[in-house]
């Protein structure tokens, strides 16, 4: 399929959108001020401290970004152009971990952010936990040591170690930063239906292909007709965006969180 000149435009747009990729991916010491929200949390949560699992997670939304923006050239016809399902990949996984980050770090009260880093870390032991059983490997006394020091530091915050088995959604995530970013259309939560359009991309559902460019390329079996599919660019375009602003507003919060208050004067 030949692609229109509106679609084309718009790939040199996410292409340019992109760019501030770029200068986020070099390296970058986050400094957490004594007497900062994030230095009081990181000594209730430690040795799984909030701020690198926050930085972690908005590391990781900012490389699938930048993956992107390498992808979108085609050196062999040394112009840009997009490949036609692993953008919406790209996008799912920048705006999970986006939604993460701001997840952790966006409640104002930091018993709530305590209790979100540790939920989180008792997932991963979890997960862990079950791949473990997949590969039939026995269970090692290290993780059983890392439950209780989890729930050890939760009854030390003065938290119900109990409400660590509510294990988080990525629903939880992607609604959260989408109410926090404002990136909402009445009751509909955005940032949570872009990610849920990128997963059927990611995962190959077939309903969500009624949703890109089909052009039809003639008969095929009895009663079939073949189709090529194009990548709806506008789409892409919104959930790219959205992933940007999150990863950027989630930048900006940590360093916030990292950053003692000034003193008020008397």
């Amino acid at each position: 399929m030949t692609i229109s000149e509106e679609d084309q435009k718009l790939i040199n747009k996410i292409h340019g959108l992109l760019a501030m990729t770029d200068e986020w991916m070099e390296p970058e010491v986050v400094r957490v001020q004594a007497g900062s929200d994030i230095a009081e949390d990181d000594r209730q949560t430690y040795p799984y401290q909030l701020s690198h699992a926050v930085q972690q997670s908005i590391g990781t939304a900012v490389d699938h970004l930048h993956s992107m923006r390498s992808a979108l050239w085609d050196s062999k016809r040394e112009l840009l152009s997009l490949h036609t399902y692993a953008p919406f990949t790209l996008t799912r996984g920048a705006l999970e971990n986006a939604s993460t980050a701001i997840w952790m770090l966006c409640p104002e009260d930091p018993t709530e952010r305590v209790l979100r880093r540790l939920r989180y870390e008792m997932a991963s032991i979890k997960t862990t936990e079950s791949l473990l059983a997949e590969l039939g490997t026995p269970q090692n006394e290290g993780l059983e040591n890392k439950r209780k020091r989890v729930r050890g530091l939760a009854e030390s915050a003065g938290i119900d170690a109990r409400k660590l088995k509510s294990k988080p959604q990525y629903k939880e995530y992607l609604e959260e930063a989408g109410r926090y970013t404002g990136l909402t259309d009445g009751d509909n939560n955005l940032v949570y239906i872009y990610w849920k359009l990128c997963s059927a991309v990611a995962h190959g559902d077939t309903w969500v292909l009624r949703l890109f460019d089909l052009e039809p390329l003639g008969p095929g079996a009895l009663g079939v007709t073949n189709y090529r599919a194009t990548a709806p660019t506008p789409m892409l375009h919104m959930g790219i965006g959205a992933a940007l602003q999150l990863a950027g507003r989630a930048k900006d919060l940590l360093n916030r969180r990292c950053t003692t208050p000034p003193q008020r004067t008397p």
